[in-house]
């Protein structure tokens, strides 16, 4: 069978379907203002570089995910904190009494899928928000096979698809976490991977892929 995946991410013996696009906002900031740097994507840290922010490197990074973590270490911090399991609501039990002592800045995308905002301001942290970039819809004119392994990494991804495709009642359906599944619950033949990662998604896929079709 064949492996779509609703992301950029390059793999050996998948096909990556694009139906997105980030537009980063020109944004200005003083990091120096802040105690600690929340993270749930890649891109928020992306859009520090493009608008050439200068970096507080010693300030306390929190980050759902390894790529995030691992792009802030590119990026020279040295206080990463990674949470221990990659779901909003998991970060916010894990980190909220660890927050409350700090003025924090949750660096994010305009639309999210999670309240990590909300339940961060209910629960009493200090904390600012800034939308520094946008993931909006890209429609494509290729011709899916059917059936085939679907992968979304995100709430958006399928919400994207099924502005331009379809699902069929043979396909198989890989979810990164629980928030994009719940975009996927009408379908058949749906896993959700056990850890918040393309890396996991993809081999997950490459297992199901060649076994017996549902």
């Amino acid at each position: 069978m064949l492996i779509y995946l609703l992301n950029k991410t390059p793999f050996e013996g998948v096909k990556n379907l694009i139906l997105n696009e980030i537009i980063f906002f020109d944004i200005k900031l003083n990091l120096d203002h802040y105690d600690a740097l929340i993270c749930t994507s890649k891109n928020a840290l992306i859009a520090l570089e493009k608008n050439k922010i200068p970096l507080n490197l010693d300030m306390q990074i929190y980050t759902i995910g390894d790529s995030t973590a691992c792009f802030a270490k590119q990026l020279g911090f040295k206080n990463i904190k990674i949470a221990k399991k990659s779901y909003a609501n998991e970060f916010f039990k894990e980190f909220k009494e660890e927050l409350k002592n700090k003025k924090c800045l949750y660096l994010r995308a305009k639309n999210i899928a999670s309240s990590l905002n909300l339940d961060l301001k209910n629960s009493g942290i200090n904390l600012d928000e800034m939308i520094v970039y946008e993931n909006i819809f890209k429609s494509s004119n290729e011709i899916l096979i059917h059936p085939s392994v679907f992968i979304f990494t995100s709430a958006l991804s399928v919400e994207n698809f099924l502005k331009n495709y379809s699902l069929h009642e043979d396909d198989i359906i890989i979810s990164i976490g629980n928030s994009t599944a719940k975009k996927l619950l009408n379908f058949k033949n749906l896993f959700v991977c056990k850890k918040q990662s393309i890396e996991e998604c993809v081999a997950l896929a490459k297992k199901l892929a060649f076994k017996t079709p549902f």
